[in-house]
């Protein structure tokens, strides 16, 4: 099957509108004051000279007046990290509003190219417009926002048209108590590490994301990791999905290290992941997840990446799949191993497939249980048939 015919009948929502979706964090009731342009703080948008100090300006002074600044469609040089760090509560509309605007990053330390920092109770980020950061892979992080636990936070906020591409470090990253925000129509790509990365991390807890047609193509790491990093196991759970693409990435497609718990991946479309290992490989996959896993309407498709599955994990609870695929073509088919989903976990755990296409794959020994309803593909019990339900106790 060729991969576009395949894709044809299955995932890959393009850029969609706040008002369609039911998961976005609320907005804030008050209009945002007509700000100042970012040449007000110093910049010179010429691609040469280093305009980190009025980016950093400009962040402070529109959090303190309730302000988004604009920022013209021009290419500014970063020599320096870009950084905000509250010093009071912020509880006004405040951001950028970019116009197809370039940060080209010339750190060579490691440090970020932007970093938002609360020590407070910080609300109503806005980056909008259409923001490209363009790394160079001896910097750090693209954009980096941080609430370092205890009382402090950063939520309510929206970014829209970012573009992240070969930072040294992970495109975005979320960590701490930054929840309830929306991240939508944005690039991640080319990173050294995650393509974007959402972590509990110092006790705070990342929660209540929503990304909406992003798409995470060819990053080293994972191309969209939820994770944890004060500890091994448990970490953030909803990060709901909606729509984009995923390709290419030398990790997962996804990583959920706690499973997507309430939330879901929605409408996305997974390519030749796991370039790191090779086709057929037991331990590839386009998603993993831990406890449990919700995909709806997803396909999946390899040829040369070792994704041998759409979605693979160690499952404790119910893992729900529903109108999701998985096909091969290349290399991939011809190990005849590719499969919709590796059935694997404690006792607790089960599988439910409704009208879903690749079939399964059971791991050894494992004491999950699986469920297949109108499905097809091959089965340790046969082939499914679509008009059939088939369990595996």
């Amino acid at each position: 099957m060729e991969r576009r015919d395949f894709f044809a009948t299955g995932a890959a929502l393009g850029v969609v509108g706040l008002a369609s979706v039911g998961h976005v964090a609320h907005a804030a009731t008050t209009t945002p004051k007509v700000g100042p342009s970012i040449f007000d703080f110093g910049a010179v948008g010429d691609g040469v000279t280093d305009d980190s100090a009025a980016f950093s300006k400009a962040l402070q002074a529109a959090a303190a007046l309730g302000q988004v600044v604009t920022v013209p469609g021009l290419t500014y040089a970063i020599a320096k990290p870009i950084t905000f760090v509250s010093s009071g509560n912020v509880g006004t509309l405040w951001g950028l509003q970019c116009a197809g605007a370039t940060l080209r990053s010339k750190i060579t330390t490691g440090e970020d190219v932007m970093s938002l920092t609360s020590n407070n109770t910080v609300r109503y980020f806005r980056l909008t417009g259409g923001l490209k950061i363009a790394g160079n892979g001896s910097d750090g992080n693209g954009l980096h926002i941080f609430a370092p636990g205890g009382a402090v936070w950063f939520y309510n906020a929206a970014i829209d048209g970012l573009s992240v591409e070969g930072v040294g470090g992970h495109g975005l990253l979320f960590e701490g108590n930054v929840f309830e925000t929306t991240v939508m129509n944005s690039y991640f790509q080319d990173c050294k590490k995650n393509g974007a990365t959402f972590a509990q991390s110092k006790g705070g807890v990342v929660s209540a994301i929503t990304l909406i047609g992003c798409f995470f193509n060819q990053n080293a790491g994972n191309g969209m990791s939820a994770t944890n990093f004060d500890a091994r196991y448990g970490g953030t759970t909803d990060v709901r999905v909606i729509g984009g693409y995923c390709r290419d990435n030398y990790g997962y497609g996804f990583y959920y290290n706690n499973g997507t718990g309430s939330g879901a991946i929605e409408q996305v479309g997974f390519e030749n992941n796991c370039r790191a290992l090779s086709p057929g490989d037991q331990n590839g996959a386009h998603v993993y997840g831990l406890s449990r896993v919700n995909m709806r309407n997803c396909s999946g498709y390899n040829e040369y990446g070792g994704a041998t599955y759409l979605v693979r994990g160690w499952f404790s609870g119910l893992t729900f799949l529903d109108g999701c695929s998985q096909g091969a073509g290349g290399a991939m088919a011809a190990t005849g191993l590719s499969r919709l989903v590796q059935v694997d976990g404690s006792s607790d755990g089960n599988v439910l497939m409704r009208a879903c296409g690749g079939g399964i794959a059971v791991k050894s020994g494992t004491g999950c249980t699986w469920q297949a309803e109108n499905c097809s593909g091959p089965s340790p019990t046969g082939t499914l048939s679509i008009r059939t339900i088939v369990t595996s106790v």
